[in-house]
């Protein structure tokens, strides 16, 4: 298996995936205080450096999203193959705003076809957060 941090930046149709180091920390701030509501600015790039620290290990691929055509942060996804011992990969998309319809559904297609692509995951559980 190749080295994870090679996948980035990531391109759909509509969005661009990269790592959450590209991205503003107030931003990403913004949503992790939608379930952490007094995390600071200092927890988030914490949190930053953590899931870096696990794409530099080779056990999880994070990143933040953008639209294309207005740069505008619109979430996180994560991508974590399973064990060896399972065929399936767990994708994760934390939106910015809830519902975001146009988001999980071309990000949880795309996604799909990587993981399969990639990791040999005949199975992609979603889940949204």
């Amino acid at each position: 298996m190749a080295k994870f941090e090679r996948y980035h930046p990531i391109m759909t149709p509509h969005f661009t995936m990269d790592w959450l180091t590209q991205f503003k920390v107030k931003d990403i701030n913004l949503l992790r205080r939608q379930t952490v509501p007094n995390e600071t600015i200092i927890e988030t790039a914490k949190y930053v450096n953590r899931q870096m620290s696990t794409v530099m290990h080779d056990q999880s691929l994070t990143w933040g999203v953008a639209e294309k055509q207005t740069d505008v942060f619109r979430g996180i996804v994560q991508l974590t193959p399973s064990s060896r011992a399972s065929s399936s990969a767990q994708l994760t998309i934390v939106p910015m705003t809830k519902p975001d319809d146009e988001l999980v559904n071309e990000i949880q297609t795309y996604m799909a076809g990587f993981a399969k692509n990639t990791f040999g995951s005949s199975q992609t559980e979603l889940i949204i957060k």
